[in-house]
């Protein structure tokens, strides 16, 4: 030690930290080789099918959805896959990552913890996937796949699908057009359409609660209420009722229904899902457009009708020439077209809209976006099947 030394008594307290410093950067180091070690036989992952299910073309031709081009090539995979292995990941290492890449990272993170635990793990993943959500909610434009069949969002397994870039969504579609789906892209962000925050409401009132962000590529499972909270729906510009879990059960049956593919235990897969749709039906209110010919009083959203009350209500004409009468689940739905037209809308318990329907050959639910045509003779059905299984009728 110099003569000077003696005269600076921070001199071992610097030599302590820096001889901590080291010690923590070999214990990082050899904390890093040792779970390299442990998964040295692990190769990084790859991105799997688009679609899991086996269907059957008219013929009997089996079709099964190839995998997609790899998002993210090898020698990227070796650059950013040793992410995993930081003992404490820091939060700007990844902020200039592809949102791919980010899910990659995931992906390989929960794929080789499962191998072998790795150091931080549980909080390694939590910066990586809100450095994700982060990415979702400050979207310029995302893209989703829209299915024709009932023109909300398409399901994937109770996912709706949503994408990061268009030609990620293009790709997705071409492979489920081989698959007989009938899907649309649409941009949530391009001029004149809906934006990201109105795509999220959507999916609040379509009851769509979980998203898969890039399905057929490295994919994401996402909470809709962490991207956004449900709009609110308090003020008297939004009609109610609300029934989100109702749309979504329409859109899940409907969709099903409509597909025309065979593939195992569809038959059982569609009782159940009509089923389901059946209880909320009945469960549910409805606005129904109509106009008043006579005085009315109006108690709260529900109208008292009295024995002279007069209402017209309009009437849809389907393609088999039947008349319906068109109801619907919620404000929004009914904004599309008949408050535009200049009817009213009230809200109907199930069996006083069942009152309305005498001269008419049924109902139809949404008829801008579902049309789910409910016939006399089917309503018939499912009101005797449901009376049965509560009690309420006895077999002979």
């Amino acid at each position: 030690m110099g003569f000077l030394d003696r005269f600076r008594p921070d001199r071992k307290k610097e030599d302590s930290l820096e001889a901590q410093r080291k010690r923590e950067e070999e214990e990082k180091r050899e904390l890093t080789e040792k779970q390299r070690r442990e998964h040295e036989k692990l190769a990084w992952p790859q991105i799997r099918p688009l679609s899991p299910v086996r269907v059957k073309d008219d013929r009997g031709n089996e079709r099964v959805a190839a995998p997609l081009q790899d998002s993210v090539p090898p020698n990227r995979k070796d650059e950013i896959g040793p992410l995993i292995y930081e003992p404490a990941m820091n939060a700007e290492a990844i902020r200039f990552l592809s949102v791919q890449e980010l899910i990659f990272l995931l992906t390989a993170m929960e794929a080789f913890h499962r191998e072998a635990p790795l150091h931080d793990f549980e909080e390694n993943r939590r910066i990586v996937y809100n450095e994700i959500l982060n990415r979702v909610r400050n979207a310029g434009r995302l893209y989703v796949l829209i299915d024709l069949t009932t023109g909300y969002p398409f399901l994937e397994h109770g996912y709706a699908l949503i994408y990061s870039e268009e030609e990620y969504a293009h790709a997705a579609a071409n492979v489920y057009a081989a698959q007989f789906r009938r899907l649309l892209v649409q941009c949530a962000g391009a001029e004149g359409g809906p934006t990201p925050a109105g795509l999220f409401e959507m999916l609040y009132y379509m009851g769509a609660e979980r998203m898969l962000l890039d399905n057929g590529y490295y994919g994401v499972r996402i909470e809709r209420s962490q991207i956004m909270a449900p709009p609110n729906v308090t003020g008297t510009e939004k009609l109610p009722p609300l029934n989100p879990p109702l749309n979504y059960a329409l859109c899940d049956f409907l969709s099903e229904v409509r597909w025309p593919v065979k593939y195992e235990k569809r038959d059982a897969i569609l009782r159940e899902k009509e089923a389901k749709m059946w209880s909320l039906i009945r469960s549910s209110h409805f606005i129904v457009p109509m106009q008043q010919e006579s005085p009315v009083e109006l108690v709260g959203d529900k109208l008292k009708l009295g024995k002279d009350t007069k209402l017209r209500f309009p009437m849809v004409t389907g393609p088999d020439g039947k008349t319906y009468l068109p109801v619907f689940t919620d404000g929004p739905e009914f904004s599309g077209k008949y408050a535009k037209e200049g009817w009213n809308g009230a809200a109907f318990l199930w069996k006083d809209v069942l009152s309305l329907i005498t001269e008419r050959d049924g109902l139809i639910v949404n008829p801008m976006t579902h049309k789910a045509v409910l016939s006399k003779e089917r309503i018939a059905q499912m009101e005797t099947a449901a009376a049965l299984q509560s009690g309420g009728l006895k077999h002979d």
